[in-house]
């Protein structure tokens, strides 16, 4: 129990170069449905960094850390969760995976999104 971090990767896999400023969004989905997650942006040493453009080739990756705490506080308890979905900056497509834990829905936080895995 504690603070998860996930270093996340994301490739382009069309034949065109794709182009990505900034953080992307997060939610996760529960047995009652999607949280509508209030990401953070920043907040940890590693990810507190302004975004800079990320240009990709087909083939290349593009790289975010998340963390969220699994610990319940006064905030609320912790919420078992099955999904994730993600949505990259300047995107209105998610990718959504299955991926079970548990989160305490205010305390998601994200960095920019990258060229080289932090």
């Amino acid at each position: 129990a504690g603070t998860i971090s996930t270093r996340w990767r994301v490739t382009n896999t069309t034949q065109n170069p794709c182009r990505s400023l900034g953080y992307p969004g997060m939610d996760f989905h529960t047995s009652s449905g999607w949280l509508n997650v209030q990401v953070h942006r920043g907040g940890f040493p590693n990810i507190d960094q302004p975004p800079t453009r990320v240009v990709l080739r087909p083939g290349q990756s593009l790289y975010f850390v998340s963390y969220w705490s699994d610990v319940p506080t006064n905030a609320g308890p912790c919420k078992q969760f099955d999904r994730v979905k993600v949505t990259l900056p300047d995107n209105s497509v998610s990718g959504e995976l299955a991926a079970p834990g548990c989160l305490n829905p205010p305390s998601v936080y994200v960095g920019p999104v990258t060229v080289a895995p932090s």
